[in-house]
């Protein structure tokens, strides 16, 4: 029976509740502590955050309620060095947006000197800092204009194909999967029949120990992001990962929930741009970029307008996001799998100590959730957060389809079966007494308007630059 932990921090400037979470969240698992106190110097641990990108899409100041917050990363870092007695290896690493700048995002609450400082005080102990992109894309109007090689995995990548246990296989939209590029016929060229196969880095893979610190977020095509979302930071090519399929419901798609003039002519002119954009990025480009803002300008932007699957009748990226969990959890560097009954060592702690709702995951408003949750199964630390948001798990597919039976499985109890210990309650309650962590809850993504019953206004605290 999974049991997952909640605590209470009300700001990222309490270091002692922070650390005295951290410790109690890694107590859940008796066997993480025995490898953490071998003395096994090939030990390898990856820390996962959220690093999506550097700053919020409309607000280059503002980065608090998208990322994880350095002060957890830091004291997650500082309890693995005590414990590993500063031998070993532990990678802090993530594959952020393909646009992304790492080199910014480690910048946000001084981090990447603050490691510094913790390779000082442990000369023994590697820390690595990895972006696990193979590629690195230029942007103008949010049109690709160049992509970049970037270093690659120290430890390479493995390329895991999920066959018949993939929920793609026989999926009825498979050859109109769109990726994360404009070259359609790449990430189709992955999902089709048997082979259903992702690029791993080949760190996650390789890892003893997998830490998982994401951020509490409301997202557009999965309804949250948290512990399953998050892997998506594990592929070197997210132009392997199915977002969503072209189309409507009607033709097997979710691409828009409905045909209309409008979206018809806009399928058309974006499909003919990128064409242009792949065949010449620079006439290409200029071209799409004008006829994109030009849409825009009639359709509306997507803060507003749903499209690219960004609704709640997505049905492509909760499939491919439970099956990067099967592969990180089950999966070998030589891409073979491991037996159903030893996963990888697994332990969550989401960041919820300032959240992000509605146009989440790159645009959210900050809300002082002032919450923190851990706990050693993504599906079970994933419902828990849920109910805190204010949302039914059952009503995100992400999280009800994690419980769904599987030779390689997600949970390791029925949802019903979970056990929650909050730090405020005298004893363990169940994962249905779980009580929004704000009066409403979370304002879900606009494409998702069933979501939850969050109030319509917002005490203005809530709605302050962090």
């Amino acid at each position: 029976m999974s049991a997952v932990k909640i605590g209470y921090v009300k700001d990222y400037e309490d270091p002692q509740n922070i650390g005295n979470f951290v410790t109690e969240v890694f107590a859940l698992d008796s066997s993480i502590a025995e490898m953490l106190e071998s003395a096994d110097p090939s030990r390898l641990v990856m820390i996962k955050p959220n690093w999506i990108q550097q700053s919020h899409d409309y607000d280059p100041d503002v980065w608090a309620p998208l990322i994880t917050h350095p002060n957890l990363i830091v004291a997650v870092l500082e309890f693995l060095a005590n414990r590993m007695k500063g031998r070993g290896t532990i990678c802090v690493g993530d594959a952020p947006h393909t646009h992304a700048d790492f080199g910014a995002i480690l910048e946000r609450g001084a981090l990447g000197k603050r490691i510094g400082r913790l390779r000082d005080r442990w000369p023994d102990l590697n820390i690595e800092l990895l972006d696990v992109r193979r590629e690195i894309w230029i942007r103008k109007e949010n049109v690709i204009v160049e992509r970049l090689p970037n270093p690659e995995d120290p430890r390479g990548y493995v390329r895991l194909n999920v066959g018949r246990h993939s929920l793609f296989y026989r999926h009825p939209g498979e050859g109109r999967f769109f990726g994360a590029d404009y070259d359609t016929e790449k990430v189709n060229s992955h999902h089709h029949g048997e082979v259903q196969e992702y690029l791993l880095s080949g760190t996650a893979i390789a890892c003893d120990l997998f830490i998982n610190l994401p951020k509490m977020k409301t997202h557009k095509k999965t309804g949250i992001t948290c512990c399953l979302k998050n892997l998506v930071g594990i592929t070197g090519d997210k132009d392997w990962l199915p977002h969503f399929v072209e189309g409507t419901p009607r033709t097997a798609g979710d691409e828009f929930p409905a045909m209309s003039l409008s979206t018809s002519i806009e399928r058309r002119l974006k499909k003919a741009g990128q064409r242009l954009a792949l065949r010449s990025p620079g006439l290409g480009g200029l071209i799409f970029r004008k006829v994109r803002n030009m849409g825009i300008s009639v359709l509306g932007d997507s803060s507003k307008t749903v499209r690219a699957g960004n609704w709640a009748g997505n049905d492509t990226c909760w499939r491919m996001a439970l099956d990067l969990n099967r592969c990180l959890l089950y999966g070998n560097s030589d891409g073979s799998w491991r037996d159903a009954s030893r996963p990888k060592r697994y332990l969550a702690i989401v960041d919820g100590i300032l959240g992000g709702e509605g146009n989440g995951p790159l645009a959210p408003d900050p809300v002082e959730s002032g919450v923190l949750v851990g706990g050693t199964n993504p599906a079970a630390v994933d419902s828990c957060v849920s109910r805190l948001m204010g949302f039914d798990p059952r009503d995100l597919p992400i999280v009800q389809n994690a419980f769904s039976g599987h030779p390689w499985p997600l949970a390791d109890c029925a949802l019903d079966d979970i056990r929650v210990e909050d730090s405020r309650m005298a004893r363990p309650i169940s994962i249905g007494d779980v009580k929004p962590i704000i009066d409403g809850g979370f304002k879900p993504h606009f494409g998702w308007p069933r979501l939850g019953q969050a109030s319509p206004d917002r005490p203005a605290a809530l709605n302050r630059t962090p």
